[in-house]
């Protein structure tokens, strides 16, 4: 960087943007919030869900009149056992939310999906891990 950069100004400002641009990219790949999962959309954005530690409710949220839900799948990071399932049908904006016992130093992990009638869920995002 020396060579490329005479002024010690411009080298400065230089160190600047690129410890800058590491933090914001450091950033943006922590989660939203300790208090919360932060939000997730399923697959072609028919459904979004997000955990809120701060109320402890589990959301699913149906974005499409199209036929199908929202569904938001809770189970343990470890061994995967169940923990909630949130199913919003109405697409009116409002969501659903329930509110399971998450213990505290607990690694989760969430998915949210679209599911259409009694069928399995679907279009499904990957499963983000998130510690209540």
């Amino acid at each position: 960087m020396h060579r490329l950069i005479n002024s010690p100004r411009a080298r400065a400002t230089a160190i600047v943007a690129t410890l800058s641009i590491g933090l914001v990219g450091g950033l943006a790949t922590t989660p939203a919030s300790a208090n919360s999962s932060g939000w997730w959309t399923s697959q072609h954005g028919r459904a979004e869900g997000f955990y809120n530690s701060n109320n402890g409710h589990v959301y699913a949220n149906d974005l499409r009149r199209d036929g199908y839900s929202a569904i938001t799948q809770v189970r343990t990071n470890r061994d995967g056992y169940f923990v909630v399932d949130v199913k919003d049908t109405k697409a009116n904006g409002q969501g659903s939310w329930k509110t399971p016992t998450l213990y505290r130093g607990v690694v989760f992990k969430m998915r949210v999906c679209a599911v259409k009638g009694k069928h399995k869920p679907t279009q499904c995002s990957v499963w983000h891990t998130f510690e209540r």
